[in-house]
């Protein structure tokens, strides 16, 4: 009962830190611009001396580092998520077939992720930070292919783990009407027949 609960906190967090993880990079590259735009005067000056299109090269450079930072940290902690909720709904379930498979899959994908696609995006990345927009434009064309694999892997994953939400759930509300129909069959019991009067 207790193992089923925490497969589902543990799936919970997983599913929450992706949407959040998602939010996290697309707000990190916007906010360049708001900030550019800031009504402070003293960052304005400074963005005056040293030249809009300067400052924002610099500022999507630190955004485009912080995101490839938490993206590796986040990758580190789902393949632990994934390692632990795996264990864990061992237990919970049994070991029952299709959330299992639900889960590894999510886990693979998960180190699919972190080993081979955010490597290149990374280097790729990287590499583009100071290009001029109308340089590079196979590199620019390799990082969006790979950038696009990465956010279709964090679509499927994110499905699986809907679909082991809604088994965990179905599983969970037909293990309640399963006890509930064992107590009333005890009631009925022939040594309980005082129960009747």
């Amino acid at each position: 009962m207790h193992t089923r609960r925490l497969c589902a906190l543990l799936l919970g967090a997983w599913l929450a830190g992706m949407i959040f993880m998602t939010w996290v990079a697309t707000h990190n590259l916007q906010g360049v611009d708001s900030l550019l735009n800031s009504s402070n005067v003293q960052a304005q000056r400074h963005f005056r001396d040293l030249g809009q299109d300067k400052a924002r090269v610099l500022m999507r450079f630190q955004a485009a580092e912080l995101n490839r930072y938490y993206f590796g940290a986040w990758e580190r902690a789902q393949i632990l998520l994934g390692i632990i909720l795996g264990i864990t709904l061992l237990f919970a379930t049994n070991g029952n077939r299709l959330m299992m498979t639900l889960a590894m899959g999510m886990l693979a994908i998960a180190i699919i992720q972190r080993l081979t696609v955010t490597p290149s995006v990374t280097e790729i990345g990287r590499g583009l930070d100071f290009a001029a927009d109308g340089q590079m434009q196979l590199k620019r064309q390799a990082f969006w292919n790979y950038h696009n694999f990465y956010s279709a892997l964090e679509l499927l994953k994110l499905g699986l783990g809907v679909g082991l939400s809604v088994r965990l759930l179905l599983a969970g509300s037909s293990g309640r009407r399963v006890r509930r129909a064992k107590k009333l069959d005890t009631v009925d019991d022939a040594n309980n027949g005082h129960v009747d009067g």
